[in-house]
Order: C-alpha cells, then structure tokens, then sequence
C-alpha cells in the first residue's frame, strides 16, 4: 500500500511539473509576442504545452532582446545564457520561475535563421511571415518544418522511426509545397527518392543513403554561400578555443560551501538542493569538507588493496566528531599544526581547486561543500590544529572563495537537541563564531534552520539562483530579474 501511495505521489509530482513546464513555456512564448519579438517553435511541439520533455527550439526576430524583454516584464529568471556561432542555435538560456512549491526550469535555442555548420539553409523570416498558428504560438507551415527537420536530420547522420513518422505525417499535410521546398537543397534523384520514401512511410532507402545525402547537402549549400562555409571550416579551431577561454576565464559552473553547527541538517539540505538544482547545469559534484581526500590516507587504502576514495562521495557522511572522536585527540604540536596547515593550503589550492573543482566550474558543474576550510577558523580543535589563530587567517586569504557561503544557523538550544556530540556551551560557542565569521563575508548568507526543512531548502536554493540570474544578467549586460 506505502508503494502504491508512492507511486502516486510521483505520478503526481510528474504532471504537476508537466503542468508547470507547459505554463512557463506559454508565459514566455506570449511575453515576446507582446513585446512586438515574433517566435516560431521549430520542432517537436505536438504534445506542447501538456508535455515538454525536451529544450524548446525558436526562430525569433532579434535573440539579442529576449533577456530584457524576459526581465523587464518579469515572465522568468534567466539562470544561465550561452552565447553559440556557426552551431545549430545561436542562444541558450536556461530559464527558472518557482510555481507554488515546483521549481521549473525550461531550456530555451533560439536563432536568428536556420544554420547548419554555419551554413544558412533558411532566413529567419521565411518562417517569422509563414508561420501559422497552433494552440497559444505560432509554427513553420508544414513545407517548411518538413525540409528543415529533414536537413537537420541527415546532418546529423541519424533517422529513427519516430522521426521518419513525424516527416511523413509533414509530407501528407503538403505535398507540393515539401516537395518545392526539397528542389531547393536535393538533386533530382534524391529529392524523388525522399517523395518515395514519405508517400510509402518506408525510409530505409533514405537511412542507408545519409551519408550521401549529407555529402551532397552539405556540398551543394557551400558552392551556394563559399565565404560563409570557408569560414566556418577555418573558425572551428577559433571557435573551440574561444568556447573554452570563455569557459575558463567566466566559468558556468558554481561553487557553494554549506556551513553549520553539528545537527543544523547540512547532510539533508545538500542532496536535496543538489536534486533540485541539476537542470540549472550539466553536472553536479558535493563534497565533504575538501575536494582531496589526504594524501597518506590515499597511500594506505592503495597498500591496503582498497578501491580509490572518490572525491564527491561522502553525501550525507556523518561528522568526524561522531566518526573519528576528533574533539577528545590532542592537538598537533607548533611544528606539526603548521604542516598540517601547509598541507590544507596545497590541498583546498593546487590539489583540489587547480586539479579538481575549477576543471569541473568550467564543465558547468555545480560544486557543492558540505564544510570548507573556513570552519578551521571556527573549530580549530576538530582539525587537532595546535598553534596560533593568525597562520589560519592569513591562509584563509589565499584560499580559493566559494561563489557563494551559506551558513545554516538555528537557536543553540535547537542544534544541541539535535545532535549532542560537544558540550552545550561548545555548541554556543560555534554557532557564535560562525555567525560571526559568515556576517564578515560579502557573499555570506545565514538561514535559520530551525524552520522547517522545506523552507529551509527553498531558502538555500533561492539564493542560489538568484545570484545566478544576477551573474548571467552582468555577463550579457541586461537589467537582472527581480
């Protein structure tokens, strides 16, 4: 019975989301249109705005002006925008806006004219002044989608059956006009051999010729526009190179650190923020305390014949306090506690940061720290770090800043009923410090985490965003969401 009732929950949470994707989509799509910016969703559209399982794909009039067309009218926060030449879209913008208790992202390509390698195979205003309407927006006459899936199919060397359904059903509403529209790009065979294959719905023919298909295409377009595909065959290097500078130099990715008093929840609210979050970015990576795990632990396992730790494995891995009794081991001596620290530098610089979690900013990942170095500066003891206050100070200046530090505060009271690994007056003495500390940072944040865990969570992942929506708005210079 428990089984079922989940099975329900998650039927139901499914269309909710359904639902939710569906109304984002009609409030942007309507937002440009009352702006005076006209759309045409290209492909895969029949099932909106019931079912969007996948990115929306527009033709707009200027791409440019959907940022501030979105956040002048406040239709939704843009969390992530990438910018594309001489590929199948020019823009990419990762949408978010919270309905109820859903969070809803929508990813949005939208170019000015249909290219392909950047060779254009249609101007954005033949499907702008063609467009015919379907449910709240506005779609290619069928002549059009049925030449442009096509191409862009054998383009890309693949045809699957659901694919070939969808262009035979294209080729029924318009015959004539798909096949005025294939004279344009095929040869006379092969355009009789496409009118064959959608007429009997067989496209095995078609499947065991893309190759050719392609090659023909492809050659036939360049001898029609030589400039556009000579620079495109010499900006590919250029373009590579550009999109990975712009990686490394303005990573997608972002780094949080969660911080915390023992109990204040940090092993709930990471997993689930990390859930939530993942359609924002194309990975997600947390961490427990440091991205290297220590070097003679390494060593040991190795020795020992044991499996490599891995770096972002320790999700909801319980404290050292609780693990290790790191508050009753003494303290390393003078020499000892500056060689620990020298090793921390290394680890959360060269070892981690350098080698680990900038590579993976710039793969659009969002990185996650349960714990960071800053509770050092808080609880020396539980690093068993026996010497002076003023060398951790001044490490911490030279250690890589999160995008982002969110403290999880709650009453002493409240931390202590929750977890009683350190004496009361211990427990206060943290959550002071930490208060402390995290006031002092310019991207500090506290969150009471006595309430309840979904607000917590919501608190968490808001602020996330939001600094996201305030990046991406300085990136590409629009006035941010608010």
């Amino acid at each position: 019975m428990d089984h079922q009732n989940g099975d329900d929950m998650s039927n139901t949470n499914s269309l909710n989301l359904d639902s939710h994707k569906g109304r984002l989509l009609k409030d942007v799509l309507l937002a440009l249109e009352q702006a005076g910016h006209r759309t045409c969703v290209l492909h895969g559209y029949k099932d909106y705005p019931e079912h969007v399982s996948s990115d929306v794909e527009i033709i707009c009039d200027d791409p440019t002006q959907i940022p501030s067309v979105l956040s002048r009218r406040q239709t939704a926060m843009i969390v992530r925008a990438s910018r594309f030449k001489g590929s199948y879209t020019d823009y990419r913008f990762v949408l978010y806006k919270k309905y109820g208790d859903d969070s809803v992202f929508l990813t949005y390509d939208v170019s000015a004219d249909y290219r392909l390698f950047g060779l254009r195979f249609f101007t954005g205003k033949e499907f702008l002044e063609t467009r015919r309407p379907f449910k709240f927006f506005k779609v290619p006459p069928a002549e059009l989608e049925f030449c442009s899936y096509l191409v862009r199919k054998i383009v890309k060397g693949s045809l699957n059956e659901a694919q070939a359904q969808r262009l035979t059903e294209l080729y029924q509403e318009d015959p004539t006009g798909c096949e005025r529209q294939l004279s344009r790009f095929f040869p006379e065979t092969a355009a009789r051999l496409i009118v064959d294959s959608a007429k009997t719905e067989n496209w095995n023919p078609i499947r065991g010729r893309l190759n050719s298909l392609r090659r023909e295409l492809l050659q036939r377009k360049a001898r029609e526009q030589p400039r556009e595909w000579l620079l495109h065959r010499l900006g590919i290097p250029l373009r590579r190179f550009r999109r990975r500078f712009r990686a490394l130099v303005q990573p997608p990715g972002l780094m949080v650190a969660f911080l915390g008093v023992d109990g204040s929840g940090k092993s709930t609210v990471i997993p689930q923020v990390e859930r939530d979050l993942s359609p924002a970015f194309n990975h997600t990576k947390p961490y427990h305390k440091r991205s290297f795990r220590s070097a003679l632990n390494w060593i040991r396992q190795r020795r020992a014949g044991g499996p490599r730790p891995q770096a972002h494995s320790a999700r909801g891995e319980k404290s050292i306090s609780t693990r290790h009794g790191a508050h009753r081991r003494p303290p390393r001596k003078f020499a000892g506690s500056l060689a620990k620290l020298l090793f921390w530098w290394l680890d959360y610089t060269l070892l981690g940061y350098v080698m680990d979690v900038y590579p993976s900013l710039a793969r659009s990942t969002l990185v996650l720290f349960d714990r960071y170095y800053y509770d050092l500066l808080v609880d020396a003891k539980r690093y068993r770090y026996g010497g002076p206050l003023w060398p951790i100070r001044l490490v911490s200046r030279l250690i890589p800043r999160p995008h982002l530090v969110i403290l999880l505060d709650a009453p002493p009271e409240v931390l202590y009923a929750r977890k009683q690994d350190a004496p009361f007056a211990e427990v206060r003495r943290y959550r002071e410090a930490y208060l402390d500390l995290v006031r002092g940072l310019s991207n500090g944040h506290v969150i009471d985490a006595s309430k309840p865990l979904n607000e917590v969570i919501a608190e968490a992942e808001q602020i996330i965003l939001d600094y996201l929506a305030e990046r991406t708005a300085r990136r590409f210079k629009y006035n941010e969401y608010r």
